[in-house]
């Protein structure tokens, strides 16, 4: 039986990728081409039985991370609030990317929270990457809310459909749109290797992608999850150009066998970065849950023999980069 393809994407919005059809649907569900993405079962379960050599050092390192107390957040900076959290503030316009600020169903978050929730304030955009619970978390949403009742948030095609009682304005967009926003910022969804699913059933009912932020012609780069697709990346850098700060996963790749098809590990991602043609790297994805084999302390280790260090911006978390 043959696959049903159809293509989506936001009638309303403009592409920034000239002949570009929409997001590739195979019966009903996104995919990155037109192959039915296959599921994970069977690796899932040998990663449940396979010894981790690593095991000792991963419990010992599991709050390894520091962590700065922000009193005020400062104009034109870039904070790390942990995970893919970021706040950004700059050009008079503030947003947040994918904000999980408590504990994950399955995983209790490692480090505690740098900043008051209540001190979150004038948020104009939030920045949805895709629907698993470590980047969209509801709880962390409306809280977020209820010192920044007027917040759009930005998701990928289908992804509104999980804010159902939530009085927030929204816009979804396919890949290479950009989304309707103020005159000082431009903010097109774009593309990642990755996946979603929320429950048993609904693999991929929801697209997943990555971010473009561009303050007039000053462009951050938000990754969101993403494993390593060479072809993909050249084709947002020959789209987008080169980038001014790449925001990038360098965690939650071991084992390999389970995770490479997913995420990144520190030389992929820097190898993206160059792809990408960017200035700076800020690390992100790693040291707040433990979601995966590796020690908190690797990746920042391994990070930091393929970044060169004018280039590298390791922060704590709740640390800053002043824009």
């Amino acid at each position: 039986m043959s696959n049903k393809i159809s293509y989506e994407y936001n009638n309303n919005l403009p592409f920034i990728k000239a002949g570009y059809s929409g997001n590739i649907l195979v019966n009903g569900r996104f995919s990155k081409d037109e192959n039915k993405k296959k599921t994970h079962v069977f690796k899932t379960l040998r990663w449940f039985i396979k010894k981790n050599p690593q095991k000792a050092r991963l419990l010992q390192e599991k709050s390894i991370t520091k962590v700065e107390k922000i009193e005020n957040f400062k104009k034109n900076a870039v904070y790390w609030l942990g995970h893919s959290c970021f706040y950004i503030n700059f050009n008079g316009i503030s947003l947040i990317t994918d904000p999980v600020f408590f504990d994950l169903l399955t995983n209790k978050r490692d480090t505690e929270l740098p900043f008051n929730i209540s001190d979150l304030k004038n948020i104009d955009y939030l920045l949805i990457s895709h629907d698993h619970y470590d980047h969209l978390s509801i709880k962390s949403i409306k809280s977020l809310l209820k010192n920044n009742p007027n917040m759009k948030a930005l998701l990928p095609l289908k992804t509104g459909m999980l804010f159902n009682g939530i009085n927030i304005d929204y816009e979804e967009a396919g890949w290479y749109q950009t989304y309707t926003t103020d005159e000082k910022v431009k903010i097109s969804f774009l593309p990642s290797d990755h996946w979603c699913r929320r429950s048993m059933f609904d693999q991929n009912k929801r697209l997943w992608g990555s971010f473009l932020i561009d303050f007039h012609q000053f462009k951050i780069y938000f990754a969101g999850d993403t494993a390593y697709n060479k072809s993909m990346f050249q084709e947002i850098n020959k789209v987008c150009g080169n980038i001014d700060i790449c925001l990038m996963p360098i965690g939650s790749y071991s084992p390999a066998f389970m995770m490479k098809d997913h995420h990144t590990n520190p030389e992929e991602a820097a190898a993206l970065f160059h792809i990408l043609g960017g200035k700076k790297f800020i690390p992100m994805h790693y040291g707040t849950y433990t979601m995966s084999s590796e020690p908190a302390s690797e990746p920042v280790k391994r990070i930091k023999k393929v970044i060169d260090k004018e280039n590298l911006i390791l922060l704590n978390i709740g640390g800053v980069y002043d824009l």
